[in-house]
């Protein structure tokens, strides 16, 4: 089954990542809603994932097809931080092998 992958630059502070994720996968979904797969999956599955992931494997997520990138203007200096991967057959290794998200120890992010 397919899921469709968040992925977090491990850089972005945790307090604001829910502001992220929402504007992120909300616009994710405005430019997906023509993707087969993607469709597909918002009728029949509705699975998602949330990584954290460094910045090479960042880039490696973003270079792939379909893939929505998503910032906050106030936060990274408006880098892209978010990483919303569109549904897909095959999950790339980059994405299979990402840690899952979870808040940082230290509660200064």
């Amino acid at each position: 089954m397919s899921k469709l992958y968040i992925a977090i630059l491990d850089e972005f502070p945790d307090y604001m990542t829910p502001t992220l994720v929402a504007h992120s996968v909300l616009a994710a979904h405005l430019n997906f809603q023509d993707n087969v797969y993607y469709d597909n999956w918002l009728q029949n599955n509705f699975r998602k994932c949330t990584v954290r992931v460094n910045q090479k494997e960042f880039d490696k997520i973003a270079a792939l097809p379909d893939v929505y990138l998503g910032h906050e203007n106030t936060t990274l200096e408006g880098r892209k931080a978010c990483a919303v991967v569109c549904p897909r057959l095959e999950t790339p290794n980059v994405l299979k092998f990402a840690k899952l998200w979870s808040p940082k120890l230290d509660t200064k992010s």
